[in-house]
């Protein structure tokens, strides 16, 4: 650790420091392990020169010493010879062989390079001598005399097992004249039996799915290896160069097929893409239906909610304006009779120049001209009760008959309808009640002449 002027190491520094560090250890750690022949020259263990000597002389040289080194004949110092002996044995077992000799020559010639020395060691001790062709050919003939022993064991169970027996007892039958019963009666002989036993055996090892058929050596790896294969590789290129029309028309034929098939999928495809953009559109043209039926139906309510509001206020008016309003005084312009006997359905008209004109249905006679007070709807009438709108006889009547008049007889009116109307109506004047005598005169005389009628 530095002063506060010291700077602080890099990254890199770091790594090297830590890698040296690695070295080191793995240096001490292997310091122990003795190389070669260890402080000892293996040249100088066995007496010969580096430059000049041979395999035949490194040979010869050990032969020497290890006779004169054998702790068998040296029994007074049995321990320097054995440790003697060893030390020649491993100079030997060095320089005997080509790889580990190159290995120690560069040792000697490099020795600052411990690293790459130490890896060139191990990998000349620590290699296999065996060579690969002779590994494998060994395991192949192990796999090969595991599969003849597995397909023999195979054979024996299935000879002794239950279905032998009873297909070969079935075999038996098919070969009497009697059936069953010939071979219960005996009619197979012990020779006929196993004539017919070495017969089926042979029909089962025909089928390549017994267990009987695979117990043979030509099933095995090695056969398959140097003679099934090859034979069959050589057979495959022969029938490919005799058959290449045909091949290349089976391939033409399912490029073919195959370009078919892209089309068809293509085209399916194209078709569902375009439902999907047949839908899509749908979707758009009913959505945007929906909002503009959305935003007319928003447009009437509100248009309905002005007029109601429109209305409230102008009923608001009215009521503000005193209920009176609401019963008025005009010139009946029509009258007109219903089906339904007794009602006659009237028009009276009413306000500045009789512009104004209401429906009314009455059940006593009116006539043109006369005068008549209606409760119009929502009017309070003098016995408290409210005019309401109703429907009699089968027409709508606007309000409620309070009281008829006389008959107008002057042009005051203005309306064409009115006058015409007093113009030939006779005057007359009469209330609610007087209207109801008149009625009975009428219905009076209306009874008689129906029965004058019927006598």
């Amino acid at each position: 650790r530095g002063g506060p002027g010291s700077k602080a190491p890099t990254p890199m520094a770091s790594i090297r420091r830590a890698f040296s560090a690695a070295l080191l250890l793995l240096q001490a750690w292997t310091a122990h392990a003795a190389m070669y022949c260890g402080d000892d020259n293996c040249y100088e263990l066995l007496g010969v020169e580096r430059g000049e000597a041979d395999v035949a002389a490194f040979k010869k040289a050990y032969r020497k010493l290890s006779l004169q080194w054998h702790p068998d004949k040296n029994s007074e110092n049995k321990e320097e010879a054995t440790a003697k002996f060893q030390k020649i044995a491993m100079a030997y077992e060095v320089l005997s062989g080509t790889e580990m000799k190159d290995a120690y020559d560069y040792f000697l010639d490099h020795p600052e390079e411990t690293m790459y020395n130490k890896m060139r060691y191990y990998k000349a001790a620590y290699q296999p001598q065996t060579p690969l062709w002779a590994v494998l050919l060994g395991f192949a003939a192990v796999v090969t005399l595991g599969q003849m022993y597995h397909w023999n064991e195979r054979a024996k169970a299935f000879e002794i097992s239950p279905l032998f027996a009873k297909l070969l007892e079935d075999e038996y039958f098919r070969n009497c004249t009697r059936g069953r019963h010939g071979y219960q009666t005996g009619e197979l002989s012990a020779e006929r039996k196993a004539e017919i036993k070495v017969a089926f055996v042979q029909t089962l090892m025909e089928d390549a799915d017994c267990p009987l058929a695979q117990r043979q050596w030509s099933n095995t790896i090695v056969p398959f290896i140097f003679y099934k294969a090859p034979v069959g590789a050589v057979r495959w290129l022969h029938w490919r160069g005799t058959h290449h029309r045909e091949i290349a028309a089976e391939q033409a034929r399912v490029a073919e097929e195959q370009a078919g098939e892209e089309e068809e999928q293509r085209q399916e495809d194209e078709e569902r893409a375009r439902v999907e953009t047949e839908k899509e559109e749908k979707r758009s043209k009913n959505a945007a239906f929906l909002a503009d039926r959305q935003k007319k139906e928003d447009e009437k309510r509100r248009r309905w909610a002005e007029e109601a509001e429109r209305e409230a206020e102008e009923e608001a008016n009215k009521k503000a304006a005193g209920e009176d309003s609401l019963i008025v005084k005009g010139v009946v312009s029509s009258v007109d009779e219903l089906r339904k006997k007794g009602n006659f359905l009237i028009e009276v008209r009413y306000g500045a120049n009789n512009e104004e004109a209401v429906q009314i249905v009455s059940e006593k006679p009116v006539k043109l001209g006369q005068q008549a007070t209606v409760a119009l709807e929502g009017a309070k009438m003098p016995d408290g009760k409210v005019a309401k709108r109703s429907k009699v006889a089968g027409e709508w009547s606007e309000g409620v008959l309070l009281q008829l008049g006389v008959v107008s007889v002057g042009s005051d009116s203005g309306h064409p309808a009115v006058l015409a109307a007093a113009a030939t109506a006779p005057e007359l004047e009469e209330d609610m009640p007087t209207a109801g005598g008149d009625d009975e005169e009428d219905a009076a005389g209306k009874v008689k002449q129906r029965k004058k009628k019927k006598g």
